[in-house]
């Protein structure tokens, strides 16, 4: 069931005043617009990380431990949304290639972290390359003023977000590239519901 509402017009004094421009079928074309390029550019860069040889499940987790830091593996299990035995099979393989790294607390042995190494820091700066080489030559193919107007709605778009779920931390702001719109562009808790190579 479509509801409309009638536009709410700003108070010019308030510019905290949310506006609903047509209503609710605004916000559903929006909604779908948004799922369906982040659709696309999601596939494109999957084509471009396979030529690097890496998964997306792999390189979800890789992200996942660079934003929260280490944790252990029943930890990962839960955050993955996956069962300790897949966790465990993934991170084996990405052990065997270097990217992450397994290791006990030297205060309790039987407690055992994972975490991203300098060759899985290296993985995820060439995925945020090619990522950002993607989205330069889509934004590229706008003009100029286009160009401003994606800028601003960006901008007021990370705004609202941050007001309506509060920011990120940031515990790794060097592995972040610099914002394009003065806030950063940053995701966490994106988890696919299974993790899977």
């Amino acid at each position: 069931m479509t509801r409309t509402t009638s536009a709410v017009k700003p108070d010019p004094a308030d510019p905290t005043t949310p506006v609903v421009a047509e209503g609710d079928d605004q916000a559903a074309a929006i909604i779908a617009d948004f799922r369906a390029t982040i659709s696309q550019i999601k596939c494109a860069s999957s084509e471009r990380l396979l030529r690097l040889g890496v998964s997306m499940a792999q390189l979800h987790i890789m992200y996942t431990l660079q934003r929260a830091g280490e944790m252990t593996m029943s930890r990962l299990a839960d955050v993955l949304n996956v069962s300790l035995s897949n966790a465990t099979g993934l991170i084996d393989r990405m052990e065997e290639r270097g990217f992450i790294e397994r290791y006990r607390v030297p205060t309790d042995r039987r407690v055992v972290l994972v975490r991203v190494t300098a060759s899985g820091q290296a993985m995820l700066g060439e995925a945020d390359a090619l990522s950002d080489e993607l989205l330069r030559s889509v934004l590229g193919r706008l003009p100029a003023s286009q160009l401003r107007g994606v800028a601003n709605a960006m901008s007021a778009l990370r705004e609202a977000v941050d007001t309506t779920v509060g920011p990120l931390p940031d515990r790794h702001a060097a592995s972040t590239t610099t914002p394009r719109s003065g806030s950063s562009i940053r995701g966490q808790d994106l988890v696919t519901p299974h993790g899977r190579d």
